[in-house]
Parts: C-alpha cells; structure tokens; sequence
C-alpha cells in the first residue's frame, strides 16, 4: 500500500497537501494533477499528519493512521485572558493533599499531553507514573543516598543546594525531594536518543497545564532527575526499560492550598533583529 490514498471525486487539486508537507513529500501540478508520493516518501515520512488534516475537503488519507479525525474548531480556542489565568495561574505545587489522583483522570491529562510535538514526530518518549506509597519513599532513600555521597565527597554540588540540610530533615520526617507528594511522573527514553530530554521537556510542560487546568498540581522534581542520573542503585530501582534512562520527573497531586493571586515576574528580557 502506497503512502497516500486519494479520493479523486474529493480532490480539488489545490496543492494545499504540497504545501504544508514539512520535507516536501508531495508532488502534484496545482489545477491539474492528483497528489502523489514523490520516491522514496514512505521511508521519509514522520506521519505528522499535515496534509491529512489540512485537506479541507477530506479527500487524502494516509492508509497506515488513524481515519477518523475529529474536526480542528478554532472557535473553541481560549482568548488572550483564558490563557494568562493559566499559564500565569499556574504554580510550582510544594505542599499536598495526601490524596492520590485519580489515575482515570490522571491518564486522560497524560494522553493529551501525548500531542505534545516531539523530534520529527518521533514520539520516542514514554510515561511511568508511581504513585504507591512506599515505592515512592524507597526512591527518595535513593536519592538521598546519593545527597550523601554528594556530602561525603565535598562536592560543590553538596554546598550550592544544602544538601547537609536536606538530609537532617529527610531523617527528621521532611522530605525535600519529592515533597509528600503522592504520585510522581517520569519520563524516560532511549540512552542513545539525543533528542529526549527537550522532547520531554516541552512533553511536561504541555501536561503541567493541562494538569493545572484540571485542578492537580505539579512541580518538576530537579533534585530527583539529578540523582537519578548519577546514583546507580536509584537508576536500577526505577526499572526501566533496558536501554532507556529517566529524562524527566515531576511531582503531581492535589494541592493543598488553593493561590488566590497572580504573581508577577522579573522584566521580560527581549530583544528584536
């Protein structure tokens, strides 16, 4: 089977398929001829989908993705001032209900996140959530270990985060790292992928907001990542998938305080060429 599949009594010939192809994949004389595949556009094609959904007359399809596609409705879109209540409303979530999310909700927050755009479309990066109780103490004892060493060794590291104070409190019933918080998202992809870490970058932010809009919080577990990637025993803990190693990891649960202001930030540092 070919790479597209055409409809000729649909077909305008209006070249739009053409045009909106990211590495030129299509061919067709405008007015005149039927889309097709230039050579060699199977192997090349990341199924972003643009000429399929560009088609305003739904006359291309791409035989090996999904064919029934909701309608794009750009009247459905937030405005300006829904979107400032959620990008400037959002925040780093530190203190939380001792609740776990529900994982129906959580899933479907996930799933949209899963649009996100990645590397060439790669999608190469994949979810675990951990949201057992002990399972989630076990890996902060990890990375807490890994604070150890950091002190053992005086690494600059130890001083520049107060890593010595992290430590009194975490045996002192305080957890520093993950928070208490009650369930924990990470991200992980494959070692040899140069790619992942920024396609789970902008994964993560996209699922932040939508989380935030559903009303659970978030805050991205730096310490957590950073130990995770140098301490052996949290790395093998984690059981990944062989070959794949965490890109990124953010706290989620419920709030427990509810934020009735919206804060400002630093002067927008913006230049124009």
């Amino acid at each position: 089977m070919g790479l597209l599949t055409i409809d000729e009594d649909r077909c305008q010939k209006d070249g739009l398929c053409a045009l909106v192809c990211p590495f030129r994949l299509i061919a067709l004389e405008v007015g005149k001829t039927f889309p097709r595949a230039v050579p060699g556009a199977k192997e090349r094609c990341i199924r972003c989908g643009h000429c399929q959904a560009v088609c305003p007359h739904g006359a291309l399809a791409l035989p090996d993705m999904e064919q029934e596609w909701p309608p794009f409705e750009a009247g459905r879109l937030p405005d300006l001032a829904q979107l400032t209540q959620l990008v400037r409303g959002r925040r780093s979530i530190r203190v939380y209900r001792q609740k776990s999310v529900d994982r129906e909700l959580l899933g479907r927050c996930i799933e949209l996140a899963h649009f996100a755009p990645t590397a060439r479309n790669s999608q190469q990066i994949s979810w675990l959530v951990i949201d057992d109780k002990e399972e989630l103490r076990r890996l902060t004892e990890h990375a807490f270990d890994w604070m150890r060493s950091l002190l053992a060794s005086d690494d600059p590291l130890a001083g520049h985060y107060g890593v010595q104070g992290l430590i009194r409190a975490w045996e002192k019933g305080y957890d520093g790292i993950l928070r208490h918080a009650p369930g924990l998202v990470v991200m992980h992809g494959p070692q040899d992928y140069r790619l992942a870490q920024m396609d789970s970058t902008i994964l993560l932010t996209t699922f932040e907001l939508i989380a935030f809009a559903q009303g659970i919080g978030t805050c991205w577990a730096g310490f957590f990542q950073m130990a995770a990637g140098n301490w052996l025993a949290l790395q093998e803990a984690l059981q990944l998938p062989e070959g794949h190693g965490l890109t990124a990891a953010m706290m989620v649960g419920y709030p427990r305080f509810s934020f009735q202001r919206l804060p400002p930030r630093q002067q927008t540092r913006l230049s124009w060429r």
